[in-house]
């Protein structure tokens, strides 16, 4: 006899996004301390961290309200069209993202909000690791 199917994970998702929430609370905080603490650089690294990480934030949840966007079985033509469209949605406000940070926002350390970005994007993939 086949198994039922496993129900969606969409309360865990919620969980992750809140602990992400709380990662870049810590990590925007930790970076403040440290721009005023040791660098005395007029948080500008603490801002640029703070922004790579908030971009990283916003497109990882955009793309998480599209997957969920529709459930069930009979929806799994449009649950597949919504992972494609929601990949796509997420990659292009990222690269749109960045274009306009580095557009408008000044002064600006690329170093440190490409840091923030990648702390924020490994701290997504190792929550994920965690729902399976």
């Amino acid at each position: 006899m086949t198994k039922p199917a496993k129900r969606t994970q969409k309360d865990k998702i919620g969980i992750y996004l809140k602990r992400q929430a709380w990662i870049l609370f810590i990590l925007i905080v930790i970076a403040s301390l440290l721009d005023v603490f040791w660098l005395h650089s007029e948080l500008i690294v603490a801002k640029s961290t703070a922004i790579g990480a908030l971009l990283s934030f916003a497109t990882q949840a955009i793309f998480a309200g599209f997957i969920f966007w529709h459930t069930g079985y009979r929806a799994r033509g449009r649950i597949v069209s919504q992972l494609y469209r929601g990949q796509m949605f997420k990659w292009l406000l990222t690269v749109f993202g960045f274009a306009l940070i580095f557009i408008t926002i000044r002064p600006l350390a690329a170093p440190a909000l490409f840091i923030g970005f990648m702390i924020m994007q490994i701290s997504h993939s190792w929550m994920l690791l965690h729902i399976r």
